[in-house]
């Protein structure tokens, strides 16, 4: 605490007034201290709970990602040459028998011959057309196949051009950025270009349009078309992606993955295990560590662990032979955390495969319905257990900066309060000496 007043003690009474004066001011000061010490410990246990509060939400994230997207993997098993396939959520494991009929490309246009490095092009109005959507491109009388091709390039035609030239010949070719047509359309509206000319100099572009192809395949004795070779929705929950014509049905093959489903689960029991160890921190207090600082004395928080725990065995999909965590091969280690047993996910997936999507998937007794009401009842910005005592937290440490403040005040005040009474006694014993002096020289007088 700073001291704005001068003071000299100790030089009529022989004493140490200032070190005294400190060590009163230090003991009144106690009260301050603790005060500090409670708001310290405060605002450690905010920190603690929005950590807490993150890890959950993260943990409920984790969850849902497996109901939304599912916690089995599958994989294509072998090889094809006309098209590689990556199952989604929804994927189920099959046998299709698949032919890639055709290959989707993009229409394209190419003009007429321009010699290299001099041509110019009637001015006028190109139309660019792409599947039904129309685009004016203006061409000044004059420009070179250059300025035309950025002109193309930046009227958002959803086309790009560019000028190729070989053997003292330049043209210029436009592409469509996207592959196909609509289906059900003709192959020509992937692109039409009609061109108007006004102007005088050079030449017209006078394009010829190659017709756009759209991609055909076969899965099990049933054609599909799509503008695109990258097929979504075909296979339920597959994305097939097509490389090559194939001239006999290849098979597609999707089976269960092991390691694609250990992928997707580790994401869930990192998340679990962090919030576990945040807790076992909080809970399991050593000798050397301030229990003030943590939760350690919240019923709340044991609660939420012993649930936590509980939910590795607690049945969430009940009837099947994958009824819990514990089933599909997550077991519990001597620090409450989370492994996945290899060999019991194995056997899961080879006894009821689907099951382990339904054990995340079911509407009120699967894990992530669990999860998120556990973590909502917690972490709630309204009502959350954990977010409402954060918030009563936040009140303490403010009321105690209050109370802090008035206490130093006060203590301010006491310590002038004993400058003013040291320093009035100073002056009394300086008086006594100053008359005891004037009495000793007095009766050394009389004695002469």
């Amino acid at each position: 605490m700073a001291d704005s007043n001068f003071r000299v003690g100790g030089l009529a009474s022989g004493l140490d007034t200032n070190s005294i004066i400190d060590q009163l001011v230090k003991i009144e000061s106690n009260s301050v201290t603790v005060a500090q010490a409670r708001q310290t410990a405060y605002q450690a246990q905010i920190s603690q709970l929005g950590d807490l509060t993150s890890r959950l939400k993260t943990l409920a994230s984790a969850t849902d990602a497996l109901k939304t997207g599912g916690a089995l993997g599958l994989s294509q098993v072998g090889s094809t040459s006309g098209f590689t396939a990556t199952p989604g959520s929804t994927a189920t494991a099959g046998r299709f028998a698949m032919t890639v009929d055709t290959l989707a490309t993009a229409a394209k246009a190419r003009s007429a011959q321009f010699t290299s490095g001099s041509s110019q092009v009637t001015g006028g109005t190109l139309a660019i057309s792409i599947n039904g959507t129309s685009t004016d491109v203006a061409i000044s009388d004059g420009m070179s196949l250059s300025q035309v091709a950025q002109a193309i390039n930046d009227s958002g035609a959803g086309a790009n051009a560019v000028v190729l030239e070989s053997n003292g010949r330049a043209f210029l070719s436009i592409t469509n950025t996207n592959t196909g047509f609509t289906p059900g359309q003709p192959p020509g509206s992937g692109m039409t270009i009609t061109e108007t000319s006004t102007g005088s100099l050079g030449q017209a572009l006078g394009f010829t349009v190659t017709d756009a192809t759209n991609a055909k395949v076969t899965i099990d004795g049933l054609q599909f078309e799509r503008a695109s070779n990258i097929i979504t929705d075909a296979l339920p929950g597959v994305t097939l992606n097509l490389k090559a014509t194939t001239l006999v049905p290849e098979d597609l093959v999707l089976n269960t993955d092991t390691t694609a489903t250990t992928t997707k689960l580790s994401t869930f029991v990192t998340a679990y295990n962090d919030v576990i160890k945040l807790l076992r921190q909080n809970l399991n207090i050593g000798e050397q560590i301030d229990r003030n600082k943590t939760l350690g004395g919240d019923s709340a928080v044991r609660a939420l662990q012993s649930t936590l725990m509980g939910m590795v065995s607690n049945i969430s999909n009940p009837g099947s032979a994958v009824r819990s965590l514990a089933d599909l091969g997550l077991k519990t280690g001597t620090d409450a955390t989370l492994t996945i047993d290899a060999s019991r996910l194995e056997k899961a997936l080879g006894t009821d495969p689907n099951a382990v999507n339904e054990l995340f998937q079911k509407s009120t007794t699967g894990v992530a319905a669990k999860v998120k009401a556990l973590v909502d009842g917690y972490t709630n910005s309204s009502d959350g257990i954990l977010v409402s005592k954060s918030k009563s937290y936040d009140k303490s440490v403010k009321q105690i900066g209050t109370q802090i403040d008035s206490l130093q005040l006060r203590l301010e005040g006491y310590k002038k309060k004993l400058i003013g009474q040291f320093s009035a006694m100073e002056k009394i014993v300086s008086s006594f000496k100053s008359i005891g002096d004037y009495l000793t020289s007095q009766e050394s007088r009389s004695k002469e």
